[in-house]
């Protein structure tokens, strides 16, 4: 009863509400459309009531006579609807010029102007998490050409190292952006990450940082000593191989090379032989042996695999237990420093020694050198200050990653039995609460999500990334490992973003003089590299080292941006498929406006510059057009619509 009155008294209120001028303006010009095709198919009577009707219309609402016109605008609305009805086919017609122009418009405004955004995945996360909405600017240094990989005009200075861009996958090797705009037409997909890098810049990575200098030898101190990267870390691969390529003749025995691709450059290759397999790089010249155990002393030219862009500097790292200690690596508990649990790194990998891993499954996998940190309650309690994880469903005890338009679970999810149905995520060491639309509800101290155990914390490090049990230690020669990372920085020890011993520590003093020890012990055969602080590439003056960088790291081609995640961990970026032509840079992101919370607002970047050349011309030419529109339309007010048409 209740919605038929409600229905009742809008029927009411619309046949007895006075129509605006600019509605029965409408109603005449709808007439006169009618009249001009059908006036002629009436006898002179009708003819001639129908243009007095018109006429008188069209007259009141030029007196701006509000009362009158609403009285005949409905009188003509009556006739209308007596003596003419639209065809289904005139309905179509009109249906499909609104659509097409709507998707023309559409189409201009997003590809030329701004667009809205939605974050699907968790690459840039902090910065943008999963379900963020974005306002992106699409005139922040240049003017894109609709659909198309092009400019009108690009201008390269307006283009800022450490800020975040958007760019397109047309054209980009190894990455499938194949997609449709406005699900109609063909297009590729739009990607989201940070700036790290210009044309002429080459760069070299030390301590989770870049070091770097710009083609005029400039000291790039934007991207280490940066106020927006002060909780981002940068690391030169996501694992060992990158990616990988073969020149495949059957089983993995019997290909003849497997080529190891870093920012889509193939720096390393095995060679497989009969009765052995042959370790190169290139080092830029040509093809040359790789040297294992160069690490161990001072070298000026490229001599081994982790001499590239700063790959020494950096480990891949699980926890064990005491007993996964004992069972599945050579150590003894008895022979180290006594630890709660044992932080396991790869490192210093080489094509060489130890010998890579090879499954006709998985492929061939990089293993690098293993060593063996003990950790101690302080350095769990500093595990768990800097956690972070990725985005996670709990349901019924089992966990998978959250993944956008649903997550599935596996054999492979592990279980956090503690934890209630939900999604989650780590990051600083804070945990999070997701909820609808992917607003996040910081959780408080005592939920059992921050337990501090080492089991849990053991399985939140080697889990935390993946969600996936293939990463929990279970095998000496594992090809998975977890996507966590170990450095030093100044001397200081690294794990999750984060200090985890300071080099005053008992505990790692101790570490690299073991490391020292074995790496002197080591043999021809049995060789060993030491993982240990190789220093920033500075001068003892204190200057940016420019003939170690110039050798050591990685040059950024004319015309191409280096693009990387700010979560490292989870992105697939540059690192994999090369820097990002110039022409595929379509602009940047404005405003984060979905969830409400403290990032809300400006993203953690350097604001771009309003007053651009490329933002005055869009808004300029928009604002001209409407300027026009707002001259024509106040113009036509005061013109009359109806002209009396003569029959012939």
């Amino acid at each position: 009863m209740h919605s038929f009155h409600k229905w009742f008294s809008l029927m009411i209120f619309k046949h007895t509400r006075t129509y605006s001028l600019r509605t029965s303006r409408q109603i005449l010009k709808n007439s006169y459309s009618w009249y001009k095709k059908k006036y002629t198919q009436f006898n002179a009577e009708v003819t001639r009531s129908w243009e007095e009707l018109l006429d008188k219309l069209d007259k009141a609402i030029l007196r701006k006579d509000r009362s009158e016109a609403h009285s005949l605008a409905r009188q003509a609305e009556q006739f209308n609807s007596t003596h003419f009805k639209k065809s289904i086919f005139s309905y179509l017609i009109e249906t499909i010029i609104a659509i097409v122009v709507a998707l023309v418009v559409a189409t201009v405004i997003r590809q030329v102007w701004f667009e809205l955004y939605e974050i699907p995945t968790g690459s840039m996360r902090p910065t943008f998490r999963e379900q963020d909405n974005l306002t992106v600017t699409k005139t922040a240094f240049g003017i894109n050409v609709p659909l198309q990989t092009e400019h009108f005009y690009f201008d390269p200075h307006l283009v800022q190292r450490a800020s975040v861009f958007i760019w397109s996958g047309d054209g980009i090797a190894h990455l499938n952006s194949d997609s449709t705009f406005m699900w109609i037409f063909p297009y590729t997909k739009r990607y989201i990450k940070r700036c790290m890098g210009k044309p002429g810049d080459t760069l070299y990575f030390y301590g989770g940082k870049i070091y770097g200098y710009d083609q005029e030898g400039n000291d790039l101190v934007e991207l280490r000593d940066n106020p927006w990267l002060t909780h981002i870390e940068h690391i030169p691969f996501t694992n060992f191989e990158g990616r990988r390529s073969y020149t495949n003749t059957g089983g993995l025995r019997s290909v003849p090379e497997a080529i190891f691709h870093h920012f889509n450059k193939g720096i390393g290759r095995l060679r497989f032989f009969k009765d052995k397999i042959e370790g190169e790089i290139f080092d830029g010249k040509e093809w040359i042996k790789d040297n294992p155990v160069a690490q161990s002393h001072p070298h000026t030219t490229i001599q081994t695999y982790s001499d590239f862009w700063g790959i020494k500097n950096f480990a891949i790292a699980r926890i064990l237990n005491k007993e996964q200690l004992q069972s599945i690596t050579p150590y003894v508990p008895d022979e180290l420093p006594e630890g709660i649990l044992y932080l396991e790194l790869r490192h210093t990998p080489s094509l060489t020694a130890p010998s890579p891993l090879l499954s006709e499954r998985m492929g061939v996998t990089i293993k690098g050198f293993s060593t063996v940190i003990p950790l101690q309650e302080k350095h769990l309690h500093a595990l768990m200050n800097h956690m972070y994880t990725c985005r996670f469903v709990v349901r019924d005890g089992q966990v998978s990653a959250y993944r956008e338009g649903g997550t599935k679970f596996y054999p492979t999810s592990p279980t956090l039995d503690h934890l209630s149905d939900g999604t989650y995520e780590f990051y600083f060491g804070k945990a999070y609460q997701i909820g609808w639309g992917g607003i996040a509800s910081l959780l408080p101290p005592d939920h059992p999500i921050y337990e501090f155990d080492p089991t849990y914390i053991q399985k939140l490090f080697n889990i935390g990334i993946e969600m996936n049990t293939q990463v929990e230690p279970h095998s000496r020669n594992q090809p998975f490992f977890p996507s966590r990372y170990i450095y030093f920085r100044d001397g200081d020890l690294y794990a999750l973003g984060g200090l985890l011993m300071e080099k005053a520590d008992p505990i790692l003093i101790d570490f690299l003089s073991n490391e020292q020890k074995k790496e002197e012990k080591s043999t021809a055969k049995n060789p060993y590299v030491a993982f240990k602080d190789s220093g920033p590439p500075i001068t003892p003056e204190g200057q940016l080292d420019k003939n170690f960088i110039k050798t050591f790291g990685l040059y950024i081609p004319e015309k191409h941006y280096l693009a990387l995640g700010d979560n490292h961990a989870m992105s697939q970026d540059s690192r994999y498929f090369g820097p990002i032509p110039e022409a595929n840079l379509q602009g940047a992101p404005s405003l984060i406006i979905w969830p409400p919370g403290p990032r809300w607002g400006i993203p953690n970047q350097k604001p771009y510059p309003l007053l651009t050349f490329p933002r005055l011309m869009i808004w300029g030419t928009a604002a001209i057009i409407a300027l026009i529109w707002f001259l024509f339309h106040r113009y036509s007010l005061k013109k009359p619509i109806f002209t009396k048409l003569s029959k012939k």
